[in-house]
């Protein structure tokens, strides 16, 4: 415990973090510039949706990136357009939480199987959950075209870089990791489902206002239950956001014009993608406010409530996460402790947010210990970072 109170105080470099922050970031800026200047603000909440496709192989080579946000990109068209469609049908309440407690279990196997990083569900249930949440009045194809547009950015400026790549480092990172065990990954799917369905009851019951957001929080620690990193992941997930709750209503003092908007919300984005691997919570400070603003856009509500709501339905999805992860990892994280105590000191000793730094002035992860980075596995992460890394633009 005082090993992790120790590390929270820590930040680790930001170099080599900086360049895939400002990929997502653009990624963000363009497609919601060109809504706002076109004159179609109803549709950027799908648009950022489909931008924060950008997240995903975020240091990983171009070939492999572009397959891995590809098939992000499906999922993400699929989960908006999902969303879409119940918000037409009138889904809501207990239906909706069954849905996406259901959708959630589907999604983690297909992450694992696709072997995305960051794992998880966690932003293919945001899109499906907020866009079903959001009354929608036109035709579906626009939000179809808004995400899938979207998308398409972001798959032109992960791939982007390859030009240059090819002439200094050809043929790097090509291969993926082995799967995960089937029944690793059903075991994972069910965290998932319990989080979620017990996250989204409560706040239904309770007529919180936006239960939704409690799903969404139970979501984010899970992804790294298997290390035992889920613990740690709630408590940052919980400290940050209240950080962040209070950047928004500061924020929301101040009255923005929706091309303000667009850059603001890519800028809070670019800050939180360079911290996101580093520390988590702090990136949160940043992110919450992306998350609670986009919908500025098209249903501006009181800040008051959109603070109170997303710190009090925050607590509640990362504190049942918290209790999920503690009663059914507990044989995984005996076998971690066991593992790392097996193992010399010095393999041990690296920090897991470390960056491996080149003589040619950049620095950047493999993604094997971006992975492990992101899923919580501290011991993984600092013998990963001990590989030689490749240079990702």
């Amino acid at each position: 415990m005082k090993q992790y109170a120790k590390e929270f105080f820590v930040v680790p470099s930001g170099r080599g973090h900086r360049m895939p922050a400002l990929r997502v970031a653009l990624g963000i800026a363009i497609p919601l510039l060109a809504l706002v200047l076109a004159g179609h603000t109803d549709l950027t909440i799908y648009a950022l949706f489909g931008a924060l496709t950008g997240v995903y192989g975020r240091v990983e080579a171009h070939w492999l990136r572009l397959k891995h946000q590809s098939f992000a990109g499906l999922i993400m068209c699929a989960s908006v357009i999902g969303g879409v469609a119940a918000s037409m049908a009138g889904l809501a309440g207990w239906s909706l939480v069954a849905l996406s407690t259901v959708i959630a279990g589907a999604l983690s196997l297909a992450a694992d199987f696709l072997r995305l990083r960051p794992a998880g569900p966690f932003f293919f249930l945001f899109a499906f959950t907020a866009s079903a949440s959001i009354p929608f009045r036109q035709p579906p194809w626009e939000a179809a075209a808004a995400v899938g547009a979207s998308v398409a950015v972001v798959l032109v400026l992960g791939f982007a870089g390859r030009l240059r790549a090819r002439r200094r480092d050809p043929g790097r990172m090509l291969h993926e990791p082995p799967h995960r065990p089937w029944p690793r990954m059903l075991a994972h799917a069910g965290r998932y489902v319990l989080a979620i369905g017990v996250a989204g009851s409560i706040a239904t019951l309770a007529g919180l206002g936006h239960s939704y957001w409690a799903m969404v929080a139970a979501a984010a620690p899970i992804a790294a239950a298997d290390a035992g990193g889920g613990l740690v992941r709630a408590v940052h997930r919980i400290l940050g956001t209240y950080g962040g709750v209070l950047l928004t209503a500061l924020l929301l003092t101040m009255q923005w014009t929706p091309l303000q908007l667009a850059v603001l919300l890519a800028a809070l984005q670019f800050v939180g993608e360079v911290f996101v691997i580093r520390h988590y919570s702090i990136a949160l400070v940043w992110m919450t406010p992306v998350a609670l603003m986009m919908t500025e856009f098209v249903a501006p509500k009181p800040a008051g409530v959109l603070v109170f709501d997303r710190a009090l339905e925050t607590t509640l999805g990362a504190g049942i996460a918290f209790i999920v992860i503690l009663l059914t990892t507990r044989g995984l994280r005996r076998g971690v402790r066991q593992t790392a105590a097996g193992r010399p000191a010095e393999q041990l000793a690296a920090p897991p947010s470390g960056v491996v730094h080149r003589g040619d002035g950049t620095g950047s992860r493999s993604s094997a210990s971006l992975s492990e980075a992101v899923s919580g596995n501290p011991a993984a992460a600092a013998l990963s970072l001990r590989r030689p890394a490749s240079r990702c633009e």
